[in-house]
């Protein structure tokens, strides 16, 4: 009863910011992990001797897990519960990264690799879910479009870390220290985070056609997604071959333009904190498929080409954390947000997996100037999906402003401000099928 009462107290004090942070710093170290192999990616395949297929399959292994397993993730994290699962996924990513620095074949370092993306998956399936329940109206809005940030921010600190580490320390170093970080999260989240109430597992036949809006998310996610990774692919051929720019200075322009999608993300963060509708981000797409022209054209300097792919990334990154802070309100009940977020990460995952050869294809048939046309099409698809469920589910910065206590919060919680958990409000009084 005391541990209890203690754990109510520092929930109730604690602001939700507090818990925010911790949930994305918890989501940028599996992105880290997402990203370890490609600085490592020289001394790899001289160490084992890998060709460069086996290389990209170690390297997009883990994407390929949330591309087949989702859902399925979505199903377990809702019985297991979003913050045991958000320190679970953390923990399993760990001990894999360790099994990766201690592979002596390609087959245990891609067996180590699927490991690592089962506990990925679990991060980033669990980690809306935990902000979701934690938070509420505008900071609620912002933190997800925040979480947003997570991947882009991890693939950066990943490329600069182990880049800057790959002349002094070995590979298996470098990945040994990847598993170091979601190691210390993974205790912190155990300690601080509350403990959240169970989720009730849903009727089939009333959750059977409840996930409308997140199917129109979900694909949403992977049309911009397949967009921004596409982009970051073919960018650097383009620079190297027909703007015959050196090596170095393509690097310093990618890391630029990868720069731009963690800026659009904190942009979509700041404005939906502060209010502004969900659907005025949305019209910003536009200007994604029109920055493509100058980006992949010779016609134009080399700095304005760069600024107009920075451009095209900065509003991917923003409609891409649109899309999350869009998911609570997709839904027609607060528990089905797990699942929706599954349907996320399969969705977006399958689009980060088709990009590059999709675009491949598009420029192999009808050159450069063919990036626009296919930016357009899938770009104008997922900005057309987001602005249809941001339209039909009003706004996501809608408070429940008259709500003063959560069912699901613990007695005493004040629930004011936007600080803590929509809870069960949605459903309550609704029958639930029982837990097998």
């Amino acid at each position: 009863m005391r541990d209890r009462k203690r754990g109510t107290h520092r929930r109730a004090s604690t602001s939700p910011w507090m818990y925010a942070l911790a949930t994305w710093l918890a989501g940028v170290l599996a992105a880290v992990g997402l990203g370890a192999v490609s600085p490592a990616g020289s001394a790899l395949r001289s160490s084992l001797g890998l060709s460069a297929g086996a290389l990209a399959w170690a390297t997009s292994s883990i994407t390929a897990v949330s591309a087949l397993l989702g859902i399925p993730a979505a199903w377990w994290v809702r019985r297991f519960g979003a913050e045991r699962s958000l320190s679970w996924g953390l923990l399993v990513m760990s001990v894999a990264a360790i099994g990766s620095a201690t592979a002596g074949s390609w087959g245990l370092l891609l067996g180590s690799r699927i490991a690592e993306g089962v506990g990925y998956l679990l991060v980033f399936v669990a980690g809306p879910v935990v902000l979701t329940r934690m938070t509420q109206g505008g900071i609620r809005a912002a933190a997800l479009a925040l979480w947003g940030t997570c991947v882009p921010t991890g693939l950066a600190i990943a490329a600069a870390t182990g880049g800057a580490l790959a002349s002094w320390w070995t590979w298996n170093q470098w990945l040994a220290l990847t598993a170091v970080g979601p190691l210390i999260m993974a205790a912190v989240l155990t300690a601080v985070l509350p403990k959240l109430p169970r989720t009730a597992v849903r009727c089939a036949h009333r959750e059977a056609g409840a996930w409308n809006g997140a199917l129109r998310l979900g694909v949403a996610y992977g049309s911009l997604s397949l967009v921004g990774v596409a982009v970051v692919m073919v960018l650097p051929p383009f620079l190297t071959e027909h703007r015959r720019a050196t090596p170095a200075v393509t690097g310093t322009v990618m890391a630029v333009v990868c720069l731009g999608s963690t800026i659009g993300g904190l942009a979509a963060s700041w404005l939906l904190r502060r209010g502004l509708a969900l659907s005025s981000l949305v019209l910003l797409g536009a200007l994604m498929p029109v920055a493509c022209l100058p980006a992949f054209s010779a016609e134009f300097p080399l700095a304005v080409s760069g600024a107009a792919a920075t451009l095209v990334l900065v509003v991917d990154g923003l409609l891409i954390s649109a899309v999350f802070a869009a998911v609570p309100a997709s839904v027609s009940s607060p528990e089905q947000v797990d699942v929706a977020n599954g349907i996320l990460n399969q969705l977006g995952s399958v689009g980060i997996l088709l990009g590059p050869p999709l675009f491949g294809l598009v420029i192999a048939a009808a050159g450069w100037g063919a990036v626009a046309a296919a930016t357009l099409v899938f770009g104008g698809l997922g900005t057309v999906l987001l602005l249809t469920t941001a339209r039909t589910s009003a706004t996501v910065t809608d408070s429940a402003a008259g709500v003063s206590q959560s069912p699901d919060a613990p007695e005493g919680m004040d629930m004011r401000k936007g600080s803590e958990p929509l809870g069960k409000a949605a459903d309550a009084g609704k029958p639930h099928c029982t837990r097998p």
